[in-house]
């Protein structure tokens, strides 16, 4: 399995250091999110995905 550096807050892949030289520092691009990201596989960034989404819906009611 292919690990990947995602996002802990929405599974996102499309993630990029703020600043290179402080690798522990990201931002994601999809959700805004800026912090440490996590690696994983496409399951598990599918799992945070599936969270994320689902907490949305529940913050629009």
């Amino acid at each position: 399995m292919k690990m990947h550096k995602i996002c802990p807050r929405c599974g996102s892949k499309n993630v990029d250091w703020i600043i290179p030289q402080n690798w522990s520092q990201c931002i994601c691009r999809d959700c805004d999110y800026t912090g440490p990201i996590v690696e994983g596989n496409d399951e598990f960034a599918q799992e945070i995905h599936d969270v994320y989404v689902e907490s949305l819906k529940d913050s629009e009611e």
